[in-house]
């Protein structure tokens, strides 16, 4: 059920592209997080609360749906799930016009629509920023879609809802209190949830890529447990692509990027299946 839920809502997101309001992180960051201002301030404890409020509402929802009507109930609230956790609409939106600005190289637009994708554009001359532009693509695409894969499949729609919450929590914070974030409960736990996510999807950069100098940084990143994961996720982007387009080309390496992280997607899709009919993953 798992892989056909999946893969429906891979197949309806690609098809229909919902609203940013309706999409989770928009929801949390609008009605629930601002409610909440004695916990943002809190650390560790009120931060496992602030997360583990929504997954206590989709237990309780998913228990009252289990077995109605041969479980179809069940299999359209996991859908609906998967479709508002995935995505990002507005990066998404922001994504191509970064691509039309580099395809007319407006500078001016260019460096406009990298701040959309939260990259800081004064800080990187025009090859650095289209290094950091890429990067952070590759990042969102991770957090977007890997990371929402891989805790649907591992820890079913609980595990989805708490790593979903953590993400938008986590971006709400950075947003507001961006200059204490390192001391917030929410910066060690998306260190704890990304860790081992974040490590597959770099081997499988390695594993897809045609530039095998990407494979032994990715297989390091094993045993570095203090550099942050966005910082080891970009050496091995860039070890991915190094040998196949330069990186003064802005457009063709910002595509050759996304097209990589696209395939990795499928990559792990094709294996999650794999598992699933050899009845690894039910």
């Amino acid at each position: 059920m798992a892989l056909i839920s999946l893969l429906l809502a891979l197949l309806i997101e690609r098809v229909v592209h919902l609203s940013a309001k309706l999409q989770l992180d928009n929801v949390l960051q609008r009605y629930l997080f601002p409610l909440l201002p004695s916990f943002i301030n809190g650390g560790l404890f009120s931060t496992l609360v602030i997360i583990a409020l929504p997954a206590i509402l989709m237990y309780s929802l998913l228990d009252v749906l289990a077995g109605l009507y041969y479980g179809i109930f069940t299999v359209i609230v996991w859908l609906l799930l998967l479709l508002v956790s995935f995505g990002g609409s507005d990066y998404r939106r922001d994504y191509r016009q970064y691509l039309k600005a580099l395809s007319r190289n407006d500078l001016e637009a260019k460096g406009m629509y990298a701040e959309c994708l939260d990259v800081n554009s004064e800080r990187f001359c025009a090859t650095l920023l289209t290094q950091a532009v890429a990067q952070q693509l590759v990042w969102l695409n991770y957090r977007f879609y890997f990371a929402v894969i891989f805790y649907f499949v591992v820890a079913g729609p609980i595990g989805l809802t708490l790593y979903v919450v953590a993400r938008s929590y986590h971006k709400y914070v950075v947003q507001h209190h961006s200059k204490r974030l390192k001391r917030t409960g929410i910066h060690r736990v998306m260190r704890i949830v990304d860790w081992l996510p974040a490590r597959l999807t770099m081997f499988g950069f390695a594993l897809v890529a045609e530039e095998q100098a990407a494979l032994p940084q990715s297989l390091r990143s094993w045993r570095d447990l203090s550099t942050p994961e966005f910082d080891l996720l970009g050496k091995v982007v860039y070890l991915a692509s190094k040998a196949n387009v330069k990186t003064d080309k802005c457009y063709d390496y910002t595509c050759y990027l996304v097209q990589l992280a696209k395939r990795n997607i499928i990559f792990f899709v094709t294996v999650i299946s794999l598992l699933t009919i050899n009845g690894t993953i039910v």
